[in-house]
């Protein structure tokens, strides 16, 4: 007994005298790269929160932090380690759902908000420590402060 070829789906969804090959393989190809383009957007965010974590605490240790949630603030107070801990915990959590799901479209989008918002907190920071080493030295008066911030931005 022998058994008939069962057609894909994409065969049965393309006209007669269509290429087929082609077809599947761009298909193939823009799922593929969204897969890697997320999968590279979650390093990214990764990396800026790296950055966002060594900015806390060295922030936190030269007194130009005033930690507003109320975790971090107690687990600053205890020690690096634990806001450590606490944040590479944070990101495995939420990692896994944008690498699990990491074909959807809603994935790659949501990647890319929460790309873009850790770069702006990247930015921010950025600001925050120029204007701290432009008044360690001593203070500082309005229009210094105004071309500071005219040459940050």
């Amino acid at each position: 007994m022998t058994s008939l070829p069962t057609p894909t789906l994409t065969e049965t969804n393309v006209p007669p005298g269509t290429s087929r090959p082609w077809v599947n393989r761009l298909i193939h190809w823009a799922v593929e790269a969204r897969s890697h383009r997320v999968i590279c957007l979650v390093l990214g965010i990764w990396l800026l929160n790296g950055f966002d974590l060594a900015f806390t605490i060295l922030a936190h240790e030269n007194g130009i932090l005033s930690e507003q949630n109320p975790l971090a603030r107690h687990m600053l107070q205890k020690g690096t380690t634990s806001v450590i801990l606490f944040k590479i915990g944070l990101v495995l959590i939420g990692s896994y759902p944008l690498l699990r799901f990491r074909q959807a479209r809603i994935t790659e989008l949501g990647t890319y908000v929460i790309i873009s918002a850790y770069a702006l907190l990247a930015f921010r920071w950025s600001i925050c420590f120029d204007l701290y080493a432009a008044t360690i030295t001593g203070p500082i008066d309005y229009a210094e402060l105004q071309q500071l911030l005219q040459t940050t931005h």
